[in-house]
């Protein structure tokens, strides 16, 4: 969770919030918003799910690092690459029939 903070102020600058914006959706201060920026404090899982879809971001964003999250990105592309290899294999086959 060491990135969190930044990950945090970065997500809710995309999504153009003030730290007193986002803090009123979420019925927290701006200050408590600023404290999770600068990884002073951390949410709890309630207050987390609450962040990830007001600023449409999965959880995941928030709490994997950098070196997790691509791992996953590459893992889903090799599921897709042998999904797509499968068909390719089904389609050659019905053609040898």
């Amino acid at each position: 969770m060491k990135d969190f903070g930044k990950k945090l102020k970065v997500a809710r600058q995309e999504t153009e919030m003030s730290q007193r914006s986002l803090g009123l959706a979420l019925g927290l201060s701006d200050k408590t918003i600023s404290s999770y920026e600068s990884s002073r404090s951390y949410p709890n899982l309630e207050v987390l799910c609450k962040i990830s879809e007001i600023l449409e971001k999965p959880i995941e964003y928030f709490i994997s690092s950098n070196k997790e999250v691509k791992i996953s990105e590459i893992l889903k592309s090799i599921d897709r690459k042998q999904s797509e290899i499968i068909d390719d294999i089904k389609v050659i086959r019905d053609m040898l029939k």
